[in-house]
């Protein structure tokens, strides 16, 4: 049970992330496509090996931090990640502005990811709003 300085606190986030979200035209994200999309990605993690993320709230930009044996099985899934990220807390959907996935993954090793899978990949899932150049892919979440 949430004591009321929990419940207080969670409000004061929504609040914070509807002000942030307001200055957007168009939410291109449900909750349900973002489930559709995350466990894709989980299940695919030898094609996606970084995903970094910006929220709306700021300009911090973290990684999720993606593998194999992560399960999603709890209430909060259905709304949001568990702390599987850079930044720490929980994301809730709606406060991620985009999500990116670099090309170079890491330089000093020369790993590389395939986005052109990672495209397909999303292809597979249903229709988004992407940006793809030779260093990077976009999934705009707001326009």
């Amino acid at each position: 049970m949430s004591t009321n300085q929990a419940i207080q606190y969670d409000k004061q986030i929504d609040r914070e992330i509807e002000k942030a979200v307001s200055k957007f035209s168009q939410h291109l994200m449900s909750n349900a496509k973002w489930v559709r999309l995350i466990d894709s990605l989980v299940n695919n993690i030898d094609k996606v090996k970084k995903v970094e993320f910006k929220k709306v709230q700021n300009e911090v930009v973290g990684e999720l931090y993606l593998n194999e044996g992560l399960t999603f099985g709890f209430d909060y899934w259905e709304n949001g990640f568990e702390g599987c990220n850079s930044i720490g807390g929980w994301l809730i959907y709606k406060e991620i502005e985009y999500l990116i996935f670099p090309r170079i993954v890491n330089t000093d090793n020369n790993i590389l990811q395939d986005l052109d899978q990672i495209v397909e990949l999303m292809n597979s899932i249903g229709q988004f709003s992407i940006n793809l150049n030779e260093d990077r892919l976009k999934l705009n979440c707001y326009l």
